[in-house]
C-alpha cells in the first residue's frame, strides 16, 4: 500500500510552481502571434473571395445568363396566355401572373432570390452540420 503522506507531499509539490518572471511578455507575444496569424487568414479569405466574386460576375456576363433566364421567362409567360384562351379556368391564375409584369423589377430579379435563398439553406446546413 502506499505511502499517503509521499503521496500528499508529491502532489503538493506538482501543485504549486515557481512563476517564470517574465510570463506575462511571453504570454502576449504567443497571442500576438496567434491573432497575427488569423488576421492573415482572414485577409487571404478576403481577397480570394473577391477574386472568386469577380470571375463568377465575369462568366456570368459572359454567357448572357440573365438574358436567356429572361427569355425562359417570357417564353413561359406567352405558353400561359395561349394556353388561357383555351381553358378558362387558367385565365384567373394567368391574369395574377400577368401582375408580375407591373412589378419594378423582372423576373431576372425572382430568379436571382430563389437562388440566394438557395445558396443560404446549404450554408445554414453546413453550418448546422458543423455544430453537431
Amino acid at each position: 500500500m502506499a505511502d499517503q503522506s509521499f503521496e500528499a507531499e508529491l502532489t503538493r509539490m506538482f501543485a504549486e510552481y515557481r512563476p517564470f518572471p517574465d510570463q506575462t511578455l511571453f504570454a502576449q507575444s504567443v497571442e500576438q502571434r496567434l491573432n497575427r496569424g488569423w488576421s492573415v487568414r482572414r485577409s487571404l479569405i478576403g481577397f480570394l473571395g473577391l477574386g472568386g466574386g469577380v470571375v463568377a460576375v465575369a462568366q456570368v456576363a459572359g454567357t448572357n445568363l440573365v438574358d436567356r433566364a429572361a427569355a425562359i421567362s417570357h417564353a413561359s409567360m406567352n405558353v400561359a396566355e395561349k394556353s388561357a384562351v383555351n381553358f378558362p379556368q387558367l385565365a384567373a391564375s394567368v391574369a395574377q401572373a400577368m401582375g408580375l409584369k407591373s412589378l419594378p423589377f423582372g423576373g431576372e430579379v425572382i430568379w436571382l432570390v430563389v437562388g440566394l435563398l438557395a445558396m443560404a439553406g446549404a450554408f445554414l446546413a453546413t453550418r448546422v452540420m458543423e455544430e453537431i
